[in-house]
């Protein structure tokens, strides 16, 4: 039993998604540690100007933590970096709170933080250790935060350094733009992030991994889309083929799988030159592909069409591992006829094919 749960817990190790909470690319990542550490170079001159001397030295190992930030950022290590700027922003706003207090609005800069430490919360792949740590650091800041509210409204806060209630003012309402600015900038790239992902997904849900065309899934459900359509407006042609490789099986067996690879994926190549004609196609299934005919040729082009394709197959040399290899496809094609299913119009085609191969191989049955 224990030898299982051995077995079992290496298994999901090896198969476990290895995301950390990272949302952004390396060039994106080192952006926001120059911004922050320009900021900070401002900063330190106001603060100096205002004579807050605590904060000129904490502001200091502040803008040292920008440059070990983005050195850290440079050597892939963006973890780090990422801890590291947040838990400098906490740590500054607390210190600039309690030595300068709440009028100048250094506290907003805990909304853009809660942002950025936020949104990877959310990522579906996430690790639980790094979930856990997301929603611990998410709660010590909301803490953080109250807390430094109730110092301030009790007068708790030791401030030595109070600055002109004008620049004070103006302070609030900078920081709270660079906070609100900050909270935008983390959503949109979030955002980004997650559509591109979401791109990626669908592509790898709709297409064949091995070819790059549509896959089975995706290429029945357009046969459906282009049955609708054809029922609906009755304008526009639809004929199907079924295309077979020949002694694909025999490929394998003297070749090798990744000769056979390679095969399939040379015979999707040939398609891709009539895909500008509008010619739709996917990976059926094995070695077979189905394909779809443009809606603006009748079934008799669509057939001159499937024997330059097929003629294409034969003509070409298909290489793996320096060897070169030859095949032909058999093809079986079908015209719409009102009233067919997926299924039905499927299987017209499929009899077709049946006696392309029946009848010798390397050929078009259209009738």
């Amino acid at each position: 039993m224990e030898k299982t749960t051995d077995i079992k817990t290496r298994k999901e190790r090896i198969f476990q998604e290895d995301t950390n909470g990272e949302y952004m690319d390396n060039r994106q990542y080192m952006v926001v540690a120059v911004s922050l550490g320009i900021t900070h170079l401002l900063m330190e001159l106001f603060y100096i100007s205002v004579g807050c001397t605590p904060m000129v030295y904490i502001n200091i190992l502040s803008i040292l933590t920008y440059v070990v930030s983005a050195v850290a950022i440079a050597k892939g290590h963006h973890m780090l970096s990422i801890w590291l700027m947040e838990t400098e922003i906490s740590l500054h706003v607390i210190c600039a709170c309690v030595f300068m207090g709440f009028d100048c609005g250094y506290q907003l800069w805990l909304f853009g933080t809660f942002s950025s430490i936020f949104l990877p919360f959310f990522l579906p792949t996430l690790k639980k250790r790094s979930k856990k740590q997301i929603g611990f650091y998410a709660i010590a800041i909301i803490l953080c935060f109250e807390v430094l509210v109730y110092l301030d409204r009790h007068n708790y806060l030791p401030t030595q350094y109070r600055v002109d209630d004008q620049i004070a003012s103006l302070l609030y309402y900078l920081n709270a733009m660079l906070a609100f600015i900050s909270i935008m900038i983390y959503t949109s790239i979030y955002n980004q992030q997650m559509a591109r992902k979401n791109k990626e997904l669908q592509y790898v849900a709709n297409h064949d991994g091995l070819t790059g065309i549509f896959n089975r899934k995706m290429i029945n459900s357009i046969l459906e889309a282009e049955i609708q359509r054809k029922d609906d407006a009755s304008s526009g042609n639809l004929s199907i083929a079924i295309l077979d490789v020949d002694f694909f099986k025999k490929i394998n067996d003297t070749y090798g799988h990744l000769a056979g690879d390679a095969v399939l994926k040379g015979v999707a190549e040939c398609f891709k030159r009539y895909g500008d004609e509008g010619l739709l196609y996917g990976r059926w299934g094995g070695e077979e592909f189905l394909l779809i005919s443009p809606e603006t040729i009748s079934f008799e082009e669509f057939a001159k069409m499937l024997d330059g394709i097929r003629s294409d197959i034969q003509e070409r040399e298909f290489t793996c591992d320096g060897r070169v290899i030859r095949t032909t496809a058999s093809i079986g094609a079908a015209a719409y006829e009102s009233g067919m299913d997926v299924d039905g119009f499927i299987r017209v085609a499929d009899g077709r094919l049946y006696t392309a191969k029946e009848s010798g191989r390397n050929r078009v049955v259209s009738n």
